[in-house]
């Protein structure tokens, strides 16, 4: 079922700034109007959109004579992961949740730095230039259009509520369908909703858990999985949007235990970034913690690659250029660290 909504309406939101581009047609045209990257079209959502994809840095991998879990078991991981790809690819995925438009904004931005040399502002960033430069890097600005569609442009400033109602939705009583009971539906029953917010797509799913082997419903999760299995891809970054300091997630609940223990070290590494820039993030999570089975975890198992998520800030005490400064801050960091080690060196992921 496909049911029409207009944009979640806020009374007295603060105007965006002129490079925070985060509709979907404007997310559409930056993406086709790259120069010197690559743009694609993955698949088209249930409300008509198209979910997009910009790659910079050479060719796709040639393929390997197996799926990455075929190869897992082979002791060869070269039977999926080709000893041809010169560059680790990078798989940048924004926009899940069509509400949180922080990332959304940071892949626009992201995507006119790398293809002419400035963002959307204008401004150079050369050290995360330099860096993006050593990578295959594929950035899908926003997964989930038809969200993004229906929501406002950001949500600094509101309240919890305002801030509960706009991403998770309305039921038809008026009251807030709220976090985690949001999550209880697949789909979510669209005929008893005020409004959807801007977890799910067009048709109620929630594109973030949609993962169940044998039973993966969306189109939107689909491409992303096939895209991670086919880019080869050694750390995919998922990028959300909370209420507080920014944050890299815990790692899943099923998680190869490198992938564990990269991730922890992540966590320290994002947050020392954003506290030495002064963007005040959230605090880091205990070794012990763990976050449930999400698109985090299916696309590790498409590609064996590192896949954790970061949570950027969504509220008012960060402003729009903090909020761009995170998502760029967070990124150098990963970048970075990958050119000192692999992301995910596949003959050692069962290790501690």
């Amino acid at each position: 079922m496909v049911r029409r909504f207009e944009r979640y309406a806020i009374a007295g939101l603060a105007e965006r700034p002129e490079w925070w581009l985060v509709r979907p047609r404007e997310i559409e045209s930056i993406s086709r109007g790259v120069r010197r990257g690559g743009c694609s079209i993955l698949a088209e959502t249930p409300g008509g959109y198209p979910v997009v994809a910009v790659a910079f840095g050479g060719e796709r991998p040639a393929p390997g004579t197996a799926t990455w879990a075929s190869a897992s078991n082979s002791r060869n991981p070269e039977a999926y992961r080709t000893g041809r790809a010169e560059r680790q690819a990078v798989v940048l995925v924004c926009g899940v949740h069509g509400a949180e438009a922080e990332a959304v904004a940071g892949a626009g931005n992201l995507i006119r730095l790398l293809d002419g040399g400035r963002d959307l502002r204008g401004e150079e960033r050369p050290r995360l230039a330099e860096l993006a430069a050593q990578y295959r890097i594929v950035v899908l600005p926003c997964v989930n259009m038809d969200g993004r569609a229906v929501s406002p442009d950001h949500l600094r400033g509101v309240s919890e509520e305002e801030f509960r109602r706009a991403s998770q939705g309305v039921w038809e009583d008026g009251s807030p369908i709220g976090y985690p009971g949001c999550k209880e539906y697949a789909p979510l029953p669209l005929e008893k909703v005020m409004h959807p917010g801007g977890y799910p797509n067009a048709a109620g799913y929630n594109i973030m858990h949609d993962i169940c082997p044998g039973d993966v419903r969306t189109r939107e999760a689909e491409a992303v999985l096939r895209l991670v299995a086919d880019e080869q891809a050694d750390l995919i970054l998922h990028m959300h949007s909370h209420g507080t300091g920014a944050v890299v997630l815990p790692p899943p609940a099923l998680a190869y235990p490198l992938h564990v223990s990269r991730i922890h070290r992540y966590q320290r590494l994002v947050f020392d970034a954003l506290e030495d820039a002064e963007l005040r993030p959230g605090p880091v999570h205990g070794p012990e913690a763990r976050t449930g089975i999400n698109l985090t975890t299916g696309t590790a198992m498409a590609s064996g690659g590192l896949s954790p998520c970061l949570e950027q800030p969504a509220a008012a005490d960060w402003s729009f250029e903090e909020m761009l400064e995170t998502f760029y801050a967070a990124l150098e960091v990963f970048l970075a660290e990958g050119t000192e080690e692999p992301f995910s060196p596949r003959h050692r992921i069962y290790e501690e």
